[in-house]
């Protein structure tokens, strides 16, 4: 029998090789460009309760259920957007996890027309950057998925490669953290 890692692994690893097959070689940014696959992640401690924080997790969620609202995606995007835009509290930890989650969502909104792929890669590859650290959480995990499945899209292997690596370190993490 199949251990859940394992199987976790397994369908991580034949998702990455089935977008490798239709990624355009000749489509990396830069001929040759290796993918990074650094990747630093950080628990993130959560901070004293306020009624600020609370206000803006509150309206983050208002933002989910007015995007869940509509099949619109222009509706979709608009409404995910003023999500980003909201100021974040002083001292919430948890809003880290809170934006990257809505700017996923936004990403995939956005790559749900062609040319709607720039502007999710622009979105995230900053957020996502190998030079940051990441929160140790599961919405970092589907951002880097994302932002590999964009890269695709874009027939950027190398980006494609490394946010699915740093996709399954993650996990992989996230999976020693559950087992202590």
């Amino acid at each position: 029998m199949r251990s859940p890692r394992n199987f976790v692994l397994g369908t991580v690893m034949a998702a990455m090789l089935a977008s490798l097959g239709a990624c355009d070689p000749e489509g990396d940014r830069e001929l040759g460009a290796s993918p990074d696959a650094r990747i630093s992640i950080h628990a993130v401690q959560p901070g004293a309760p306020t009624r600020e924080g609370l206000a803006y997790i509150e309206a983050v969620a208002r933002v989910h259920a007015e995007a869940d609202g509509t099949t619109d995606v222009d509706a979709q995007g608009a409404a995910l957007r003023r999500g980003l835009a909201l100021p974040v509290p002083a001292g919430l930890a948890e809003a880290e996890v809170l934006r990257l989650e809505l700017a996923t969502r936004l990403g995939e909104t956005l790559a749900s027309r062609p040319e709607g792929v720039a502007v999710a890669l622009d979105l995230l590859e900053p957020m996502l950057d190998p030079e940051r650290s990441l929160p140790l959480d599961r919405a970092s995990a589907r951002a880097l998925v994302t932002l590999g499945d964009l890269a695709v899209e874009a027939g950027d292997d190398a980006l494609a490669v490394g946010s699915y690596s740093r996709a399954i370190r993650v996990m992989s993490s996230l999976r020693k953290e559950l087992e202590r």
